[in-house]
């Protein structure tokens, strides 16, 4: 028999095949019947794209959550299989990774990784399959085999640009759910905040949006390194914070960025049981007594930077916002420096600190308006002293001929 005869033959014996399961499935899932009817007619048409977005539709039917994925299993084996080298590949992991969240851990991965070796000719759709399976891994409680995934995953990501939106979302929930368990909390907070820029709490499940909320909350108080709130104060996570029942968390979070000391044993005191029903700030009291010192000391530079100022700061002053003893100001400092949140030069016999530069940070509305009414001051200044320059020395004026 010629090959192209076999070929047809065969083709027509898989046509076959597809037309009886998918009559089978119409026959025991009659409240689906409309959507098998449906691959079938784009089956036959060959219309591969149509029917992959079909397919991806019909998985996310709310009559199948809940359900052990044998419907989908059996959607796969008998029908997916037959045309899924003509699918998109990117495509393809993404129907694979939707169906496999109907089995257990370890059949998801076995499911998954079966498709691993189909896509070494697509980047992109390997990387958010390792995503995947380094999620699965991890749910699994083998860390070691998650993080090896996760370095292979960041590679790609960061070789690669115009990767699509899914592949950064599935990656950065994984590496923030690694280090939400493994540490440290301020690897937690940056991978957190990425996930946020392609995934925005809004587009979350609730209960994900809450726990995540309350997770970066918690990380930004602990976090070693982290002395700025202020990209997690642009996030939507304070509103959602205080919806849910954590509104003392959402106002500490605002008093430590703005090192009010006042403010945050005002609120030891009131909150005192639900602080201490929280074990990372429990076990780190002292680090946070130094840090809301250290973020306190930060505004006080903050906001005397200014035209008629010349940047030096009295340990009194300093003590003052800090509520520190004047003897245990030029500690605070030298630990600001040797952090690099502050630079500059400490006169001991002065006691006097001059700072020439603050690490840069995102602001918040009020620091916003605090810089602009700087900034309006220098323009005064600016033009004082060149009004000055021009009565005292003309040949400097506007009419200046040099």
């Amino acid at each position: 028999q010629p090959l192209h005869a076999r070929a047809r033959s065969s083709e027509c014996t898989m046509a076959a095949e597809v037309a009886s399961f998918l009559q089978r499935q119409r026959e025991v899932h009659a409240d689906a019947a409309s959507e098998y009817a449906r691959m079938e007619d784009l089956y036959a048409r060959k219309l591969w794209h149509q029917l992959s977005l079909a397919i991806a539709e019909f998985v996310t039917q709310p009559r199948l959550q809940g359900t052990d994925g044998t419907e989908l299993a059996e959607l796969y084996e008998n029908f997916i299989k037959h045309f899924e080298t003509k699918m998109n590949l990117l495509a393809l992991a993404k129907l694979v990774i939707a169906i496999s969240r109907f089995f257990p851990t370890e059949r998801a991965k076995l499911f998954v990784s079966s498709l691993v070796e189909k896509l070494t000719d697509d980047p992109e759709a390997l990387t958010l399959c390792k995503s995947e399976l380094a999620a699965l891994n991890l749910k699994a409680g083998d860390a070691a085999a998650c993080r090896s995934l996760l370095d292979e995953a960041e590679s790609v990501l960061n070789t690669l640009a115009g990767l699509d939106t899914e592949v950064h979302i599935s990656f950065y929930a994984t590496l923030s759910a690694y280090y939400k368990l493994q540490g440290p909390a301020a690897e937690f907070y940056k991978s957190a905040l990425l996930l946020l820029s392609y995934q925005p709490l809004e587009k979350m499940a609730p209960a994900a949006a809450a726990t995540l909320a309350f997770d970066l909350g918690i990380a930004a108080l602990v976090g070693k390194g982290v002395y700025n709130f202020g990209e997690l104060l642009q996030q939507p996570v304070i509103g959602l914070l205080e919806s849910t029942g954590a509104e003392w968390l959402a106002t500490l979070l605002r008093v430590f960025n703005a090192g009010d000391i006042e403010q945050y044993e005002q609120l030891i005191s009131t909150h005192r049981a639900k602080l201490e029903a929280q074990p990372a700030l429990v076990s780190n009291a002292g680090f946070l007594k130094e840090k809301i010192a250290l973020m306190s000391l930060m505004e006080l530079v903050f906001a005397h930077v200014g035209p008629s100022a010349d940047h030096s700061l009295s340990f009194e002053l300093v003590a003052q916002r800090t509520k520190l003893p004047v003897d245990e100001v030029e500690l605070l400092l030298i630990r600001a420096m040797s952090l690099q949140l502050v630079r500059g030069e400490i006169d001991q016999v002065e006691q006097l600190v001059t700072v020439s530069w603050v690490q840069p940070r995102v602001l918040t509305h009020d620091q916003v308006a605090n810089m602009s009414e700087l900034l309006q001051k220098w323009k005064v200044q600016v033009q004082d002293t060149l009004s000055f320059l021009e009565a005292e020395a003309p040949e400097f004026g506007h009419d200046a001929n040099f």
